[in-house]
């Protein structure tokens, strides 16, 4: 068939045609949205990284305690914290406390022979807060730490030793007869230079290592979704000395050491 001359043939596109252009249309949307919106992401997390290392401010203070102090309780809700054997008749604590806008609130008080240090950041102090504590105490002091985000070690205490934790991690060097320690996602590490008479170590998803000296103790290691052995050692289930090693999803080991 001839046209006339100057007609034009308008086709139009298909139903699925338009569909399929509208969606990759869309998509370029979607996509380009994304990519703002992970730039501002990065942008926000530089800045306020930055925010942290040009405004962090950093105070010291210590104090001293005199008399009979036959307990130490510290609680703290992020920081490192520190115990160590020190002279008879005297407990001090030096104190660092990091922060940008507000610092970290810390009270220490003695009550009938105990001394409660106590550690917590204000909802407004969620960029950057924490208070690190080195206590020293006589060596037969006894130890009650709960360190949610951080490491609490613990060094040369010959007295009971009891910790508890969130995301924190628990050391321990020394000759104390009896050292407990939980804690959900860190690591437990324990090395005693005489023979212990109760250890028991649990972490749900972190390494438990405990290290004795050579003899019977009555061992039970464990691990749900890890690993767990014995390394020079034999249990003895009558002897009066026991250790409990357990992890969740990590390792549990106990090994005999020096």
């Amino acid at each position: 068939m001839t046209r006339a001359p100057g007609h034009t043939r308008h086709v139009r596109p298909l139903v699925g045609q338009r569909g399929a252009r509208s969606r990759t249309l869309a998509d370029v949307r979607m996509w380009r949205f994304i990519g703002y919106l992970a730039a501002v992401v990065v942008v926000v997390f530089l800045l306020g990284a930055l925010t942290v290392v040009a405004f962090t401010r950093t105070t010291h203070q210590s104090s001293t305690f005199a008399g009979r102090i036959t307990k130490v309780v510290v609680n703290s809700e992020r920081g490192a914290v520190t115990i160590r054997n020190g002279p008879a008749g005297t407990v001090s604590v030096a104190t660092e406390k990091r922060f940008v806008f507000t610092g970290p609130v810390v009270t220490e008080k003695v009550t009938g022979g105990t001394l409660t240090i106590l550690s917590s950041c204000p909802m407004m102090a969620f960029i950057s807060c924490s208070a690190n504590f080195t206590i020293t105490a006589p060596p037969g002091t006894a130890v009650d730490g709960t360190v949610q985000r951080g490491l609490l070690s613990v060094i040369g205490i010959t007295g009971t030793v009891y910790s508890n934790a969130d995301s924190g991690s628990f050391d321990y060097s020394g000759t104390s007869p009896s050292v407990t320690a939980y804690t959900l996602n860190g690591d437990i590490a324990m090395t005693f230079t005489a023979p212990a008479t109760y250890v028991h170590a649990r972490t749900e998803t972190g390494v438990v290592t405990i290290t004795v000296p050579p003899g019977a103790y009555a061992i039970n290691a464990n691990s749900g979704a890890g690993s767990h052995e014995v390394i020079g050692l034999v249990s003895h289930p009558k002897s009066p000395r026991s250790i409990y090693a357990s992890s969740g999803d990590g390792v549990a080991k106990v090994v005999a050491g020096g």
